[in-house]
C-alpha cells in the first residue's frame, strides 16, 4: 500500500486527499506512506462517527378516537348491533432498539403498550344486547327501544404492538433535530367491557397496525457517535379493525381502534 491511493469504507475528503498526495510526493519511503494511510483512516472514522446504535424509551398520553362497533345480524338476533364507543384519556409506554445512519436516517424496532378506558357507548341498534333483557322482553319492541341511546360503559381497550419504524432526522444546529416518519407492524388488541355489572366482552385479536409520527429532538449530551437526545413526540396510531366475540352470546363484532399520542422520549446512543 506504500505510495498507493487510500480507499476505505467511506468517501475520502478532498482536503485529506490533497494532504496525503503531498505526503507521498515529499516522502516516497515507508514513513510517508504510513502517514498517508493513518490520515485516511482517521478521516474515514470521522465521517462514520455520526452513525451507530441507540436505545429509546418514551411515555405519554393517548387520545383515543371514537370507535364504531358493529355486529352482523344472526338467527337469534335478526337486527344488527350498531354503536359508537368513546374513551377517556389513556396512557402509553414504548421502548425501541435502533440504528442511526450518518445522513440522519433511523430504523428501529419498537415495542409499545397502550391502554384507555371506556367513557360511554351510544347505541343506535341494540342487536345482541337484547340478551341483557329478561327473556320475556327480548322480543318486545319497547324494551329493545330502551336499549338505544347513550349509556355509561365500564372496561376499556389495551394493545401490545411490535413495529418497525423509519424516521428521518433534520439537524437544524444548536442541538435541534426535528424528525418525520412512521412504522408498520402487528398489534395484540384486548377489549374488556361490562354493562350493568355483567361482563359483555372479554376477548383479544391480533391485527395489522401502523403509525405516522413527528417530533422535535434536542441533543443534551454524549459523544458525536453516542448522542443523548430528548424529544417531544407525536404519533397517529391505528389498526385494522379487530374482531371480538361477545362474552354473553358469542356474537362476533368489529371495533375501530386508533388515536393520537403525545409524549416525551429519550434516545441514548451506544
Amino acid at each position: 500500500m506504500n505510495g498507493g491511493d487510500c480507499r476505505g469504507g467511506g468517501a475520502e475528503a478532498p482536503g485529506a486527499e490533497r494532504t496525503a498526495r503531498g505526503l507521498r510526493t515529499r516522502s516516497s519511503g515507508p514513513i510517508g506512506g504510513a502517514a498517508a494511510i493513518c490520515l485516511c483512516l482517521a478521516t474515514t472514522g470521522a465521517l462514520a462517527a455520526d452513525g451507530g446504535f441507540y436505545v429509546g424509551l418514551g411515555g405519554g398520553l393517548v387520545f383515543a378516537e371514537d370507535s364504531d362497533i358493529t355486529a352482523q345480524p344472526s338467527e337469534t338476533y335478526p337486527s344488527p348491533f350498531d354503536g359508537t364507543g368513546t374513551y377517556d384519556r389513556g396512557t402509553a409506554f414504548a421502548g425501541a432498539l435502533g440504528y442511526r445512519f450518518a445522513d440522519g436516517l433511523r430504523v428501529e424496532a419498537e415495542l409499545s403498550y397502550r391502554e384507555h378506558d371506556f367513557d360511554e357507548i351510544a347505541v343506535k341498534e341494540p342487536g345482541s344486547l337484547a340478551e341483557l333483557l329478561p327473556p320475556e322482553l327480548r322480543q318486545d319492541p319497547a324494551a329493545l327501544e330502551s336499549l338505544k341511546g347513550t349509556h355509561p360503559a365500564d372496561g376499556g381497550v389495551s394493545s401490545v404492538t411490535l413495529m418497525v419504524n423509519l424516521f428521518q432526522d433534520f439537524d437544524l444546529g444548536l442541538g435541534l433535530k426535528p424528525y418525520l416518519g412512521g412504522g408498520i407492524g402487528l398489534s395484540r388488541v384486548s377489549m374488556r367491557a361490562s354493562s350493568g355489572g355483567r361482563r359483555t366482552t372479554d376477548d383479544d385479536d391480533t391485527v395489522f397496525a401502523y403509525q405516522l409520527g413527528a417530533g422535535l429532538g434536542y441533543e443534551i449530551g454524549g459523544a458525536d457517535d453516542r448522542p443523548i437526545v430528548v424529544s417531544l413526540d407525536f404519533r397517529h396510531f391505528a389498526t385494522a379493525d379487530p374482531t371480538f366475540r361477545g362474552a354473553v352470546t358469542g356474537t362476533p363484532f368489529d371495533a375501530e381502534v386508533g388515536g393520537n399520542y403525545l409524549g416525551i422520549g429519550l434516545r441514548i446512543g451506544f
